[in-house]
């Protein structure tokens, strides 16, 4: 019983391969097989792709040339001696003319796509912050009428504080640099949308007191 494989004289990417399922019978199998064409698709796709990133300005510019040299008058066409060319090609040029704008399309609609997505988000996220804002406890609001009453953006608050954390994940607050301690906190930030929001509405952060938090050690000094 054995399996022998060999490259075909002149053709590296093919492969012979013969199967012998007994040595003492005359059967055999034999098959061809192509090696490399996964990689080749790969290839092509990558590059495909890499096309279609550069999509809007090319395709524009090939489908344009297509469309003069296949509408344009006689007159114009032989003035910029390209009448014959036009003539012998004109299968090719509308070849190139639907397909250049057929992707135009479709990049077109990409885009499209992308932009309503992207507002939907953001449309989503400033509904969520609202409700949120909306609803604070007086723990939150004491952290968030410093950012008011201050008229500041930056505060520094512990981050191991489950208030903090809270207001993080609600992304009305962010932590705006890195270096800090677990005593005098980290540097956070009030969200733009938060920050607009709150300056329209500033009874949303009316409470049981009118305290305010910060968690930045007074200096000695």
């Amino acid at each position: 019983m054995g399996l022998q494989a060999m490259a075909l004289a002149g053709r590296s990417n093919f492969r012979l391969w013969i199967y012998r399922p007994d040595p003492n019978l005359s059967t055999v199998f034999c098959g061809l097989h192509y090696v490399g064409s996964v990689n080749m698709l790969a290839e092509a796709a990558k590059t495909f792709l890499e096309f279609l990133k550069l999509a809007p300005r090319y395709l524009i510019s090939l489908g344009v040339i297509a469309a003069i040299l296949l509408f344009a008058s006689q007159e114009f066409l032989k003035l910029i001696g390209v009448f014959e060319l036009a003539q012998d090609n004109r299968s090719t040029l509308g070849l190139i003319l639907v397909v250049t704008g057929s992707m135009f399309s479709v990049s077109v609609a990409a885009e499209g796509i992308s932009i309503v997505k992207g507002w939907w988000r953001k449309r989503g996220f400033y509904r969520r912050v609202t409700d949120r804002l909306n609803c604070l406890t007086e723990d939150e609001k004491q952290i968030l009428r410093f950012y008011i009453a201050n008229q500041t953006r930056a505060n520094v608050l512990r981050f191991d504080d489950g208030v903090v954390q809270g207001l993080l994940s609600d992304e009305i607050i962010y932590r705006s640099a890195s270096f800090g301690n677990m005593l005098d906190g980290f540097a956070h930030n009030i969200g733009d949308f938060a920050w607009d929001y709150l300056n329209v509405h500033p009874h949303l952060l009316e409470g049981t007191t009118d305290n305010i938090r910060t968690d930045k050690r007074a200096s000695v000094w």
